[in-house]
């Protein structure tokens, strides 16, 4: 069964945030406990998400896809407010070897399922074409250039019906999404933030000669589980479509971001890792 996941980061100048209503600084103060309660001790078990140290959500403590076999006890609950306003409900797991506070949508009820073992899986870097080969599937192959001229295709095409100027490739943002692709694969998870709650984009940016501080920036990341492998000749459509039309969630923030008359230049990065595509945009006005 196909699964995708989002996450989004808008940013203009001094400021970040769904709506870009927040400054930089405030990225590590930007949540509001409401309220914290204790509740009857349960089993869960959860297969992604963030598990922060606090429920101030400043700090990444582990990645829940990391304990998708281990069952979670849920003691604690906190309602939250973000800087995009909306509450939110974390509640707090402990186990042996990991505890923190992760959003309750990421949780199922139970013990976690037995783990089973996996085929194996062989890639090559995501600037590359990837062959895949899973046991009683086809091997499959994934073209990057080609994804994401399929995803600026459909994202161009959507600008155009708003009157929008189309955007353009940009080595240096293809060069940083690629990494931004990359470093979510190592975690296993899609987050903008690291373990400091620092905007990691920003931070990386310098490093591929990109300067933040000047016009609007963003950046949405996607990730689709076992079950797309053997549809990468479909990466970009799919990742754009998802972007584009399938985003009420996140109250249509990665739509609006890539259809942003500001934005001009775009990159697009990709990185395949064990069974999981992760896709990295970042844009610039």
């Amino acid at each position: 069964m196909k699964k995708v996941y989002l996450a989004l980061s808008v940013l203009a100048v001094a400021t970040v945030g769904l709506s870009a209503t927040t400054t930089p600084a405030a990225a590590k103060t930007d949540v509001k406990v409401l309220s914290t309660k204790k509740v009857k001790k349960a089993a869960y078990h959860a297969t992604k998400g963030t598990i922060y140290k606090t429920n101030k959500l400043t700090k990444v403590a582990h990645h829940a896809k990391n304990y998708r076999y281990t069952t979670l006890y849920v003691t604690k609950q906190s309602t939250v407010r973000k800087a995009n306003h909306k509450k939110a409900v974390y509640s707090y797991v402990s186990t042996k070897k990991a505890r923190g506070w992760i959003w309750r949508g990421y949780l199922k009820k139970g013990v976690a399922p037995k783990q089973t073992v996996k085929a194996t899986t062989t890639t090559t870097p995501s600037t590359t074409n990837t062959t895949t080969t899973r046991k009683g599937t086809t091997a499959a192959t994934f073209n990057a250039q080609a994804a994401s001229a399929d995803f600026l295709a459909m994202v161009n095409q959507e600008r155009a019906k708003t009157g929008a100027a189309p955007l353009t490739i940009a080595t240096d943002l293809t060069n940083l999404a690629n990494q931004r692709a990359a470093d979510c694969a190592q975690l296993g998870d899609i987050t903008h933030y690291d373990s400091d709650g620092n905007v990691t984009y920003l931070q990386e940016g310098p490093q591929f000669g990109i300067d933040f501080n000047q016009g609007l920036s963003s950046e949405c990341l996607y990730e689709a589980d076992e079950g797309f492998v053997g549809d990468y000749q479909k990466a970009g459509t799919n990742a754009a479509d998802q972007y584009l039309n399938h985003d009420a969630e996140s109250d249509w923030g990665h739509r609006d971001n890539l259809i942003n008359p500001e934005a001009k230049t775009i990159g697009i990065g990709w990185k395949i890792s064990n069974g999981t595509i992760y896709n990295a945009v970042d844009q610039q006005g």
